[in-house]
């Protein structure tokens, strides 16, 4: 540790292997909290490196625990949090409409750390259980089609940085690895970024990783979704090689401009009355919208179509046909089954 945190420090960069070990080490409790710290300032202050980001992710994936899921279109929908934009918890809505039409989700998420209301607090408002043993989740995906893996019970090596992250009090390097260690091991995932910056980054790191394919988006340089008020910019990872870059905006899918007032959220409870009343009124609202664009985007990701417009009609109709609010209520008493 000591040699590649002399190495950043300098302002050199870590290699693909370097990075890997100094995570290791750092996720097998092996260093202290001053040269963990050090490290994340010095990283920060250098700008990480797809290589960098690659390292660690892979060292983190190996400390994780593990569900199976036999699917290979099984996709995850999450974002990086952080941007401070106030929406409702769209991802974790995202997630029962693309289970509904007929896609594995294995959501990745956690409670609120910037905002209001993260994605377990808006669930636990739904009456669904969070903290599920990694066991039932895993038969939960491959039996219901959607599981919520609530991160900490998946990343007990993550206790050796927490509390450094905590004290630190600034954006590290670990803000972008949670959604690059799915426990499912998820070939294809949809991805929101703070910044177009990270985006790119993140992407390029997608590289060295066994990914399939992953779309990351951030709209106006600051939303980690699309938010139908600015054009969305979208980087469309296929396998180690291919890249596609591209911009969608409310036009792309035939829905209105939106504020961004009309997609603002609360608490948990405000977000998930407003994710039950997509789900259940199904009256085409600005937050009705969003979701849908975000869940077709997603089905597109999963390899459903290639046609966006296919896409769209199919996450309308997973709503408006009542099974997006099906996988809630299947989700909610499966929890309730096991308890």
């Amino acid at each position: 540790m000591k040699e590649y945190l002399e190495k950043v420090i300098e302002g050199k960069n870590l290699t693909f292997d370097e990075a890997y070990k100094v995570m290791y080490s750092i996720m097998s409790g092996n260093e202290n909290n001053s040269k963990i710290a050090s490290l994340l300032t010095a990283l920060k202050m250098k700008k990480e490196t797809p290589e960098e980001v690659a390292g660690f992710v892979k060292a983190m994936r190996e400390k994780v625990i593990k569900i199976k899921c036999e699917d290979e279109n099984v996709i995850d929908v999450c974002g990086t949090g952080g941007d401070g934009s106030g929406s409702f918890n769209i991802s974790t809505a995202v997630a029962f409409v693309v289970s509904g039409a007929g896609v594995k989700v294995a959501k990745h998420g956690n409670k609120s750390i910037s905002s209001k209301s993260g994605s377990s607090d808006v669930l636990h408002e739904l009456g669904v259980d969070v903290q599920l043993s990694p066991e039932l989740s895993e038969k939960a995906l491959n039996e219901i089609g959607i599981a919520f893996l609530f991160a900490p019970l998946y990343h007990p090596a993550m206790k050796h940085v927490a509390p450094i992250r905590k004290e630190l009090e600034f954006r590290s390097i670990f803000n972008i690895l949670g959604p690059l260690t799915n426990p499912a091991g998820t070939h294809k995932q949809l991805i929101g970024t703070f910044n177009y910056e990270t985006a790119k980054l993140m992407s390029e790191a997608i590289k060295y990783l066994d990914m399939e394919k992953v779309c990351f988006v951030c709209t106006n340089n600051s939303f980690d979704e699309v938010s139908l008020t600015h054009p969305t910019n979208v980087i469309e990872t296929t396998g180690r090689n291919s890249m596609h870059i591209y911009e969608l905006t409310h036009e792309s899918f035939g829905f209105p401009k939106l504020e961004i007032k009309d997609i603002l959220g609360g608490t948990a409870k405000q977000n998930a009355e407003i994710m039950h009343k997509i789900f259940a009124e199904k009256e085409k609202t600005p937050a009705y919208y969003v979701v849908v664009a975000n869940s077709a985007l997603a089905l597109k990701v999963a390899g459903v179509s290639d046609s966006l417009s296919d896409c769209i009609q199919l996450a309308e109709e997973s709503i408006l046909s009542g099974k997006t609010l099906k996988k809630l209520y299947e989700l909610k008493e499966f929890g309730e089954k096991y308890k």
